[in-house]
């Protein structure tokens, strides 16, 4: 018994690490650099009721965060990490937005939002504000400094503090 469950501790690890991109077990790995506060935080937040939209379908979610993202003249493509989820999307421009599953693991250098769809669409529907989802640890963006802040100002005019309901 104890030889089984030796083997099943050993072989876990990758076959978790091979699911992590693909999420065919349903099991993720919390991977990416700065994810674990987040998914913390959003955990803890979903518990104490913070959010309203938890019942709202994923697709809906990711609807109104990409609406709120075309009604700006910026385009700007990136990489999502859903922490808590462990799914990995990209977000990207062209002539309209597409949201589409990352086939690899993003490298250092890519620009990656770190949240979950609950927080985008609250911030599509001004329930929580850029700066208000940075301060509460919501949020973390990774990548090279100067698209970080690119996309921390794009957000950051996109999603103000005043116009939080």
């Amino acid at each position: 018994m104890s030889r089984l469950l030796f083997l099943l501790l050993c072989g876990m690890p990758l076959y978790v690490n091979a699911c992590g991109v693909h999420q065919d077990a349903g099991f993720s790995f919390v991977s990416e650099p700065g994810s674990l506060p987040i998914f913390e935080r959003i955990i803890h937040e979903r518990q104490h009721g913070t959010f309203s939209n938890l019942d709202k379908p994923e697709h809906f979610k990711l609807y109104s965060f990409t609406k709120a993202l075309s009604k700006s003249d910026q385009q700007m493509s990136f990489s999502l990490f859903e922490a808590v989820k462990g799914h990995y999307s990209e977000i990207l421009f062209s002539e309209m937005i597409v949201v589409q599953e990352r086939a690899s693991m993003p490298s250092s250098s890519d620009l990656l939002l770190i949240s979950e769809l609950d927080v985008l669409d609250a911030l599509a529907s001004k329930q929580l504000s850029w700066p208000d989802a940075k301060s509460q640890g919501l949020v973390r963006i990774n990548g090279l400094p100067q698209d970080i802040a690119m996309l921390d100002k794009w957000f950051s005019d996109l999603f103000p503090s005043d116009r939080v309901n």
